[in-house]
C-alpha cells in the first residue's frame, strides 16, 4: 500500500486542485467504502488537503473531513473535462470510462468536476469524521517521522518493553511512529547498516540517533522522487514516482549489494512480510 511519500504526493497533488471547491453530490455505489453521513459532507467547502500517518483527509468548511485509507487497491481519480489526475492504485481501466466496475464512490463537486474513489479488492475506505472523533481516531498514530517527538530517546524507551520483536516490525508499527512501511522501513535499516532481524529492545541510542536521521532522509528522498513505483503506484498527476531509481536493497533481490562489499541482497520474511537486505552490511552483531 501506498506509504508516507506516496500519499504526501497525492495530498499535495490534490490539494492544488480541490481546494475551495464545494461538493455538490456523494453517489455510494459501495456502502462499505463510504462511512458516516452524506449530509455532512454534500454543500461543504473544500478548506484543506492533509494527511497523517497513511490517511488522506479532506477538510471541508463545516469542520468535519473525509478521510481515505487506500490499502492495497485503492485509487482516487479527479476528472476535469479531460484531464485525469490520480493517485493509489491504477488497474488496467486506468483509461476506461469512469464510473467503471471497481467504482465505489463518486464525489462531484459545483464545477462539474469528479473525484472518483475506485477499489478493486474493497479494503479500502471514505470516512466523514468531526474534529473530536479525528483527534480521538489519529491517537492510535504514533509521531510523525518529521516531527521532534520521532527522537532517539522516544525510541529508545518504546523499545525497551518489546523484547519479542525485530526493528523492522517494531518500525512498521503504526504506534511507534506514523507512515513507515515496508519500501522506506528496508532502505532505512540499509543504509543504517542495521540488521531487520535483531530485536528492537537490543538498538543502543546511537544507533537510534543514526535510524531517525537516515528514515527522514530516506522519506525526503521518496517525497523529492514522487514516491516509489512498486508495481501500480501513480502519484496525483498520474505519473509513476521516481524513487525506485534511488533504492538500494527494495525489490533487488540477486543483485550485488551496492556497498561493494561482495556479498548478493537477499529476501527473507519477517512478520510476513517481504524484507530485503545485505547479510554482510547488516549483519546482526553490527
Amino acid at each position: 500500500m501506498p506509504e508516507l511519500p506516496e500519499v504526501e504526493t497525492i495530498k499535495n497533488g490534490l490539494g492544488r486542485r480541490i481546494v475551495s471547491k464545494t461538493v455538490q453530490n456523494i453517489e455510494i455505489l459501495n456502502e462499505k467504502s463510504f462511512l458516516g453521513s452524506k449530509k455532512s459532507v454534500v454543500g461543504q467547502q473544500v478548506i484543506g488537503v492533509s494527511r497523517r500517518a497513511k490517511v488522506l483527509q479532506i477538510e471541508l468548511k463545516n469542520q468535519e473531513s473525509l478521510l481515505f485509507h487506500l490499502k492495497m487497491t485503492g485509487q482516487l481519480i479527479y476528472l476535469e473535462h479531460n484531464t485525469r489526475l490520480a493517485g493509489g492504485h491504477p488497474s488496467h481501466d486506468w483509461h476506461s470510462a469512469l464510473p467503471n466496475k471497481h467504482t465505489r464512490i463518486i464525489f462531484t463537486f459545483d464545477d462539474q468536476s469528479k473525484l472518483y474513489f475506485n477499489d478493486l479488492r474493497k479494503f479500502g475506505w471514505c470516512k466523514v469524521l468531526n474534529k473530536v472523533d479525528i483527534a480521538a481516531d489519529f491517537k492510535k498514530y504514533g509521531p510523525e517521522p518529521f516531527s521532534t517527538s520521532f527522537n532517539a530517546n522516544y525510541l529508545l524507551a518504546k523499545a525497551r518493553s518489546r523484547t519479542s520483536i525485530t526493528v523492522k516490525q517494531f518500525l512498521m508499527d503504526q504506534s511507534v511512529v506514523a507512515g513507515i512501511g515496508n519500501i522506506y522501513n528496508d532502505e532505512t535499516l540499509f543504509i543504517s547498516r542495521v540488521s531487520p532481524k535483531i530485536k528492537a529492545n537490543k538498538i543502543n541510542l546511537k544507533k537510534w540517533q543514526l535510524i531517525v536521521t537516515i528514515a527522514r532522509k530516506v522519506l525526503e528522498s521518496g517525497i523529492k522522487h514522487g514516491g516509489t513505483t512498486d508495481s501500480d503506484y501513480v502519484d496525483a498527476e498520474g505519473k509513476t514516482g521516481g524513487m525506485q531509481d534511488y533504492l538500494n536493497v527494495y525489490h533487488k533481490t540477486g543483485q550485488r549489494c551496492p556497498n561493494d562489499c561482495g556479498n548478493i541482497i537477499k529476501r527473507i520474511k519477517i512478520g510476513a512480510r517481504g524484507t530485503y537486505f545485505c547479510p554482510t552490511c547488516q549483519k546482526e552483531d553490527k
